[in-house]
């Protein structure tokens, strides 16, 4: 069950945020749930038409899960894998929250479709009976898609109803698309027919293609071809000529939708299940309705211009944020930079088991392994403050939790997008933005998306070659049997020693008494295991300071800060070699002979005369043990 919250909230569901019709029904939504006093939670993702779902992009409905929502709006028509939406459908039946679907008949749910048939039939009818063209060529969609073929139903009907035949001829499938409608205009101007006087298209985004492609002809649209398009996108506004078209009455959507969900989460049952929005029709310039306003012609260019402006400013800033990944050591650094890029308040939130390979100095394991919380902020950008206050790091995240105290930030903020951040194609967490507030673009969001996606797969892979490059070296370091240094890696740890500065040190010549009689009595294999006993030993004595080395076959080197005399260090090692023997876990029994010298580290040679020293006691205490055995 969802906590009680300060504020009531409403959850939209969608897929391919990018798609202008789905971010104007998202827009018309909030607006209206604002009104309202909702405070909205987008979650979605930036899949293209026609591309697999990544994990990353797939886990992101997920969060439906999070007990955060009062209310859902789902729009399934924007989730174009039926499995991906099974999913959806399932995991919000399974929160038990109210829902409404939006622009799908979704058997056994509310649901709100429109009257695409009807509009359609209002835009076709126009350019059919009205303008009374002589040579009336067609653009459809995708072959056998739903929407597509009722459309072309459509078409058909209005040339019976006024007594026309339908030519096949003068068809062809555009799926919706620039490309394949070039394709189709390609084949109509070069088939020997005479050419259209009126060109019907199922959509904009085809008719658009088409006015482009006859200026490029010295066509005149509309003087010489008429032209229609369908859906009423964004980026008509900026055609010359604006398009005779037909576009979804979002206010009355956002309303209906709204209404239902407002009885749903009251326990009432709307009066119907189904409920039909209509199109609304726009006659404009393409069918020569309307004239073309110069005035209006250079207003629009300089809009476009400015989005264009603005929109390459972006992609400069996006090109230095990329630029900066080289620079990069650790996950707080990118945590500090991803702020500066940021273009509204935005909040990263990455999976802690992405970050549990850090090791750089300040750069520790957030969590256990076995801690409930899985999640933890990585960075945000909390508005117009100064830099050094909108960074925050490792800001842990509750499992039921979407973002820390989420009420708080919908004080300040109507509206959150959440979409997936994902390494390798798999789910690392996802980034929250504010949606209301100055700065907010679908596509700004989208570039920020995917340059940090890059930045931290480019990041981690760093680190990850430094982690095994350091590693490599380190067995080129080590004594293979025992684990401790070498002597090439004795020399090469005490030389960054002699760099740190000067320091006062005791030096050991540590050897393993009677080692030729293990071997000789019980075996190599048992040697083997006295060498390594005996280099844990003296290892484990020495502290985490010291610096332990093999130099031969039973020579070992110890150096140990000053600060614990050589006598105190020799007793535990006897000490310790005597708890070992009496365990009896081995038929043998060892023993070591030790000898020491202070070291002040200058030079290699300042290191060997220390060693020589402390062979020579070692060799004095071992003639003694000998002896003490006869």
């Amino acid at each position: 069950m969802k906590e009680r919250s300060r504020h009531k909230i409403i959850g939209i569901v969608c897929a391919g945020a990018h798609d202008t019709g789905a971010q104007n029904t998202m827009q018309m939504l909030i607006k209206r749930a604002e009104a309202r006093g909702y405070k909205v939670i987008v979650i979605t993702n930036f899949t293209y038409y026609g591309i697999e779902y990544t994990p990353a992009e797939i886990d992101i409905f997920k969060l439906i899960n999070k007990p955060v929502m009062d209310g859902l709006i789902l729009m399934p028509e924007s989730i174009k894998s039926s499995e991906v939406w099974e999913m959806v459908l399932k995991n919000v039946k399974d929160t038990g929250l109210p829902f409404v679907c939006v622009d799908r008949d979704v058997p056994d749910c509310v649901s709100i479709t429109f009257d695409y048939g009807g509009a359609f039939e209002q835009v076709v009818r126009h350019m059919v009976e009205v303008h009374k063209p002589k040579h009336i060529n067609f653009i459809g969609g995708i072959e056998n898609n739903s929407f597509s073929e009722e459309r072309l139903s459509v078409f058909r009907k209005v040339l019976r109803d006024n007594g026309r035949e339908f030519e096949p001829e003068r068809f062809g499938y555009g799926c919706f698309w620039e490309n394949p409608t070039f394709e189709v205009l390609d084949r109509f101007y070069s088939s020997g027919l005479e050419e259209p006087d009126a060109i019907i298209c199922v959509n904009d985004t085809e008719a658009m293609t088409v006015c482009n492609y006859l200026r490029n002809r010295d066509t005149d649209v509309p003087k010489d071809v008429i032209v229609s398009g369908f859906d009423g996108i964004e980026e008509e506004k900026y055609n010359i000529p604006r398009l005779t078209t037909a576009a979804i009455d979002l206010f009355g959507m956002a309303e209906c939708s709204l209404d239902l969900l407002d009885k749903l989460m009251c326990g009432e049952e709307p009066q119907q299940r189904l409920n039909v929005i209509p199109y609304t029709l726009r006659i404009s310039q393409s069918c020569g309705c309307k004239p073309i306003d110069e005035g209006d012609k250079v207003n629009k260019l300089l809009e476009l211009y400015l989005v264009r402006k603005n929109n390459e400013r972006h992609e400069r800033r996006m090109f230095e944020y990329s630029a900066h990944t080289g620079e990069l050591n650790g996950y707080g650094q990118l945590a500090r930079l991803a702020p500066q890029f940021c273009e509204s308040p935005t909040w990263c939130c990455i999976e802690t088991r992405l970050l549990q390979d850090a090791d750089d100095e300040g750069e520790q394991k957030i969590y256990e392994p076995d801690h409930e919380i899985k999640m933890a902020m990585h960075c945000r950008n909390i508005g117009n403050q100064q830099f050094e206050d909108t960074y925050v790091f490792n800001i842990p995240i509750g499992s039921d939790e979407l973002l820390p105290d989420i009420d708080s930030i919908f004080d300040d903020y109507n509206a959150l997008l959440f979409a997936p951040l994902s390494f390798q194609g798999e789910s690392m967490g996802y980034v929250a933005t504010a949606m209301d507030c100055e700065g907010f673009n679908f596509l700004f969001t989208q570039r920020f998306v995917g340059n940090t996606n890059q930045i931290f797969e480019t990041l981690k892979t760093k680190m990850r070659l430094q982690k095994a490059y350091a590693k490599v070296a380190d067995m080129h370091m080590r004594d293979p049997m025992t684990g401790i240094y070498n002597r090439r890696g004795f020399y090469m740890r005490m030389a960054e020693l002699a760099e740190s500065g000067n320091q006062s040190f005791s030096l050991f010549s540590v050897d393993l008494d009677r080692l030729k009689s293990i071997n000789d009595t019980f075996g190599h294999y048992s040697g083997d295991k006295a060498i390594i006993m005996a280099a844990e030993i003296i290892k484990e004595a020495a502290g985490p300071g010291a610096v332990c080395a093999r130099f031969g076959g039973d020579e070992f080197i110890v150096v140990i800060p000053d600060g614990d005399d050589s006598d105190k260090y020799i007793e535990r090692v006897n000490a310790a070699t005597e708890k070992y023997n009496a365990s009896g876990e081995e038929p043998f029994r060892i023993g070591v002979s030790i000898g020491d010298a202070a070291l002040k580290i200058t030079d290699r040679e300042n290191i060997d005369i220390a060693m020589k020293t402390a062979d020579e006691k070692m060799y004095e205490c071992k003639r003694r043990h000998h002896a003490e055995r006869k």
